[in-house]
Order: C-alpha cells, then structure tokens, then sequence
C-alpha cells in the first residue's frame, strides 16, 4: 500500500475537538468519546498500515488500541506509541474518554534535526514487547505542554522560519519524551529478544514487504529458513494467529487501503495483490469482512 496522507478536510475537523496539520506531514488531533464514530475513516483510526510515528495519548478515560491485532487498554495519562508498518487499529473509547494524536510521517521524521540520536523512542526493538506506556501525572502534563507547543508552532503559518520552528518544537517534544522513557527503564538497555521472537519479528517484516505478492506460508518459512508447521507454531504462540490468518489479514487490510481511492477498480486491486481473478479476490474479502469490495467501499 501506498503511504497514507494525512487526513485533511471540513469533515475531520467538525469530528474532533481540534485539529492541526503542517504540510500534511504532521498532524495533532484531540477528541473524546463522541468523536469516535466520525474519526473512523480517517487513518490512523481506521485499520491500517501507515508509514509514520504515531503517538496516542489519553487524558482522561480509557481507550483500546490494536496493534498487530494484539489489544492494549490504556487509561489515564498513559501514551501508546506506534511505529511505522505496524497494522493499527483505534477499537474502542470510554464514555469519559479525551484523548490526543500526534503522527509524525517516517519521511518527514528524517528532516527533524538529530532526530536519528533518539533511539530510545524511536526504536522498533525497544518497544515492541510494550508500546503502552504509564506515566505519573506531572511527567504526563510536561509531555501535554510539549504537544502544546508543537501545536502553537503549527498555527504559527505567518512565522518566517516556519518548518525550523515546528521542527525545533518537534524535537523538544522527543527529547523530553525520551527522557521520560528513559527513566522507567533500567540502564537504557535494549530488550533482548529470543529465538521465536527475532523469526516473529522478521516475519512481520517479510510481510510487509511481499505480502501483495506472496500469498503461500511456504514463501515466508523458505526466506527464514525454516519449516512452514514451525512457523505457524511460532506465530500462534507469540500473537496467537497462525502464518496463514497473518497472511489473510495482511491482505485485507491491503485491499481496504487500496479500496480507499474511488479511481481504482476491483479488478486493479484483485491485480495488484496478485489474485487470479476479480471473482476470486471478491470471494475471499467476503469471507473475511462479511461484505463484497463495492459494499464496503459504499459504507
């Protein structure tokens, strides 16, 4: 799938509490229980992969967030951080729930100034076994103060230095977070994976990248070097689903994205994740989202 835009657009922007976005590459939002309904077409609310760094943080309430259809539940003052290629999903709000979003795209995140020397926030490995993160309330308003102050630099659209300062504002941000980061782990030392979960990793990775091709577990467990059963047994003890339902999955959310643009038709998409046919790729999205291509592109 191509790289979602940020959403933009009178739409959004009745939806939420606020919205700012800087060159469609940055983009903050806050919103609360009644604006979920509405946020859900909008990436990152919406299933999807999105090459960005995205950050929810709740203020008040609770929230459940699936990330590689794995469930979190975050409440008050906690922040759920997620990397670029993760499948994300924003499943559910509290009825007290006031929440924010920064997303910062991967690409515009390599012209942040010396944004390459903070891996403690930025670091797939790290955070993968727990993007959730709880913070203590004054450490969690700093953070709010930081986003303030990205959003205040975003409005700012007659500043004569206008990206330096949404950047400076950015990396402000990244430092106090990594700061705080840094303090709930001991030494700064990077997580140690195993076996299964270094193939687990790997896997996912695979992925990404051959999914709209490769449609065969046999594919994934020959590049690995392993058998297709040990495989599958890897993945259903570390995510609970087995190689061919990560498969499935890839896949569907790749045609919902692919789905999104009205210029494509179902035979482009069959073609583009290599089906046989538009018959055959129309059956199997039935089967697994209980609706033809067309009929979910109408809803």
């Amino acid at each position: 799938m191509k790289n979602s835009k940020t959403p933009s657009g009178k739409t959004i922007k009745e939806a939420v509490l606020s919205y700012e976005d800087f060159q469609d590459e940055v983009l903050i939002i806050e919103f609360d229980s009644s604006s979920i309904n509405d946020l859900r077409k909008f990436t990152p609310l919406n299933p999807s992969r999105i090459d960005a760094y995205i950050l929810i943080g709740i203020t008040e309430g609770e929230a459940e967030v699936q990330i590689d259809y794995i469930t979190y539940r975050a409440d008050k003052n906690s922040i759920i951080f997620i990397m670029p290629t993760h499948i994300i999903n924003f499943v559910s709000g509290s009825n007290d729930l006031r929440s924010w979003v920064l997303s910062v795209s991967a690409s515009y995140m390599e012209t942040i100034p010396y944004s390459k020397q903070q891996p403690a926030i930025i670091s797939y490995m790290q955070l993968k076994k727990d993007p959730l993160t709880r913070f203590e309330a004054d450490e969690y308003a700093d953070i709010c103060a930081d986003i303030d102050l990205v959003r205040n630099k975003v409005c700012r659209r007659n500043h004569l230095f206008h990206k330096e300062a949404v950047n400076s504002a950015l990396r402000l941000f990244f430092i106090d977070l990594g700061n705080f980061y840094l303090s709930k782990r001991e030494h700064y030392i990077l997580p140690t994976l195993s076996r299964k979960e270094e193939l687990f990793t790997d896997f996912q990775n695979l992925l990404k990248e051959h999914c709209t091709k490769q449609h065969n577990v046999r594919f994934y467990a020959d590049r690995l070097c392993i058998t297709s059963q040990y495989l599958s047994s890897i993945l259903k003890e570390q995510s609970g689903m087995s190689a061919c339902q990560w498969i499935q999955a890839a896949l569907i959310t790749e045609a919902k994205g692919i789905l999104k643009n009205p210029r494509t038709n179902v035979q482009q998409v069959a073609d583009e994740l290599n089906f046989p046919d538009q018959s055959t790729f129309g059956k199997f999205f039935k089967k697994h989202t209980g609706m033809s291509p067309l009929a979910y592109r109408k809803s």
